[in-house]
């Protein structure tokens, strides 16, 4: 007993040891791009703070900067020598007070294409951070390759019904170059049930086919629930395990990773898709599962444990699984300028694809429950740091984009209200009133307070339904 107490301290302990390296990663590079911008400007910085609260642990640089590590971990600032109201005018009374070689170190008194330079250097941070997030790993793991082939076309789904073929090479989506077959994955699951553009290579030509997916929501045991599409077309995965989830169905029966599913409860399979397609109507049934390992044949029995889709009108299906993921092709080395290319090109995805969903929320296409404070990133890398440094690295490239993206907001209070402010300011060369700026401000910190209430309650709300009732 003692053991097993043991063990789950230490779990947790490593699950909030990646929650707070994420988020103080994502906060640290964030505030170091306006710091490093403001003292390249002469802007004289006071204070560098992790988090918020209690001050931990601090320390003065020898240019007076005092760099704390704060209580509260759920952000971080960078404070002016002129810091004392929230309108970013100058000639602030502040200020004004100030001998002229103090004021030569003010934020409020540097022309504004300076202003505007260190409010974007922070954004601009998180962007650089996540593009170098995703070259390291690009270096370190290699690439995996797999062309935008297709392999089958499903029988009444939207490309068989559009016109796709077993044979054709889809090339692009909406315009966006197709490099793999992740990139088809990743722009169908979410359309959001937009038609969608698909050229395909087809004995030389290039066709173009537009083609809907068809929608299902599916609900995780997070409780989130998100809309996918699919369109029907499918590649040929060999059923070797390349994952198991700690304490699934799968482990306790004794899969491991690199097993081939060879037949479950009689029936042959030849890919993962079989695999998926006899275990989802099995949930809480016992499964006669056949695995290859090496030289050996094993017999195994696997019960899938329930979980639940909710459906497009509203009712919910419960289906069977058992915790595994397919294994993935080996990884390609490429070349350094290569990583970076498609690090840049992932960044530039997860920022096209963030603004895309916060439209489809927006509009109704998909669902506000998938929007989550800190109570469901915390659930979220708990999850994740289970399957080691890579995946926590991706966790921290993907939020570190989704953060500046979402700084860059035109709200007051953000960085985007004031770099508006800033742009406005520069084309009437003049400010705007610091009346305005006030009002302007005040309505910023309504709407950001009304979507920080929006989203923990999201996460009470979820944690709620899975203490009732045990699930999503």
């Amino acid at each position: 007993m003692i053991e097993g107490l043991l063990s789950q301290v230490s779990t947790w302990t490593i699950q909030g040891l990646g929650f707070l390296f994420v988020l103080s990663a994502v906060v640290f590079f964030h505030e170091l791009g306006h710091f490093l911008v403001a003292r390249w400007c002469g802007v004289t910085v006071t204070t560098f703070s992790i988090g918020f609260g209690k001050e931990l642990a601090a320390f003065v640089d020898r240019k007076g900067t005092r760099w704390r590590f704060a209580a509260i971990p759920l952000g971080g600032y960078v404070k002016f020598l002129d810091d004392t109201n929230v309108a970013s005018s100058p000639g602030t009374a502040a200020s004004a007070e100030m001998s002229p070689e103090a004021r030569a170190g003010t934020f409020h008194d540097k022309p504004v294409w300076q202003r505007f330079l260190v409010v974007a250097a922070g954004p601009l941070a998180n962007f650089i951070l996540a593009a170098v997030i995703y070259t390291a790993l690009n270096v370190s793991t290699g690439v995996s390759r797999v062309t935008a082939q297709v392999d089958e076309v499903v029988a009444g789904m939207p490309a068989e019904q559009a016109g796709l073929r077993a044979g054709d090479v889809i090339t692009r989506i909406d315009g966006w170059r197709i490099e793999t077959f992740d990139d088809v994955s990743r722009l169908v699951l979410t359309s959001s049930g937009r038609t969608l553009q698909i050229a395909v290579e087809r004995n030389g030509e290039t066709l173009t086919f537009p083609v809907t997916p068809a929608m299902r929501d599916e609900r995780d045991d997070l409780g989130v629930t998100v809309r996918l599409g699919d369109i029907g077309v499918r590649r040929h995965v060999p059923a070797r395990v390349g994952a198991v989830v700690p304490d699934s169905a799968a482990e306790k029966a004794g899969i491991e990773v690199g097993d081939v599913i060879t037949a479950i409860d009689g029936t042959a399979i030849s890919s993962f898709r079989d695999v998926v397609e006899l275990v989802q109507p099995a949930a809480e049934r016992p499964l006669a599962v056949t695995v290859k390992r090496g030289n050996e044949t094993r017999a195994l029995e696997i019960v899938p444990t329930a979980a639940e889709i909710a459906m497009p009108d509203g009712s919910t299906k419960q289906v069977g699984r058992i915790g595994v993921a397919q294994d993935r092709p080996e990884p390609v080395a490429v070349s350094f300028v290569e990583a970076a290319r498609l690090g840049v090109r992932e960044t530039y995805s997860n920022i096209v694809q963030t603004i895309t969903g916060i439209g489809d929320i927006i509009w109704g296409r998909q669902s506000a429950d998938q929007v989550g404070g800190p109570i469901l990133l915390a659930e979220v890398t708990a999850r994740v740091v289970e399957h080691g440094w890579e995946p926590l690295l991706r966790l921290t490239a993907l939020i570190s984009a989704n953060i500046g993206l979402l700084n860059l907001l035109p709200i007051p209070v953000l960085d985007g209200g004031h770099l508006v402010f800033y742009t406005i300011e520069a084309i009437r060369r003049r400010p705007l009133s610091q009346r305005v700026q006030e009002i302007g401000f005040k309505i910023g910190i309504a709407l950001v307070m009304t979507l920080i209430i929006f989203v923990n309650l999201n996460d009470l709300m979820r944690l709620g339904k899975r203490w009732l009732f045990g699930g999503g």
